[in-house]
């Protein structure tokens, strides 16, 4: 028998005055990914780009969890005019994450069969 395993596409919308929430859906990725072998990809939108500050006092501890979610697969973006509407420029946060367009990266993800989640 063939199964087809679940595309999850996690959106965080948790800025960096609700860390918890932001942790809570980096670990709910990453227990789709690992736990459940899901296909997954990520987008901070909105306030979560708050969350890629790489001088915020918790930098060292999503950079890392940024970082697991990369080696374990996970395809990590964040929409750029989020980060702009902010007032905010890619100088200031993470290296290595993709920048995309919000909407754009929605609607492509669910044209390809990924079901959404935000927290």
């Amino acid at each position: 028998m063939f199964y087809l395993m679940a595309k999850i596409f996690v959106i965080s919308t948790a800025g960096k005055d609700d860390i918890n929430r932001a942790t809570m859906a980096i670990n709910f990725a990453l227990g789709a990914r690992k736990n459940a072998g899901a296909t997954v990809a990520f987008m901070f939108l909105g306030r979560g780009v708050e969350t890629l500050l790489r001088e915020a006092a918790n930098a060292p501890q999503m950079k890392k969890m940024i970082e697991e979610m990369i080696n374990a697969g996970i395809d990590v973006s964040y929409c750029g005019i989020s980060l702009k509407n902010l007032g905010l420029n890619k100088d200031l946060i993470f290296d290595g994450i993709r920048e995309v367009m919000g909407g754009v990266e929605t609607a492509k993800r669910i044209d390809e069969g990924y079901a959404v989640v935000s927290f």
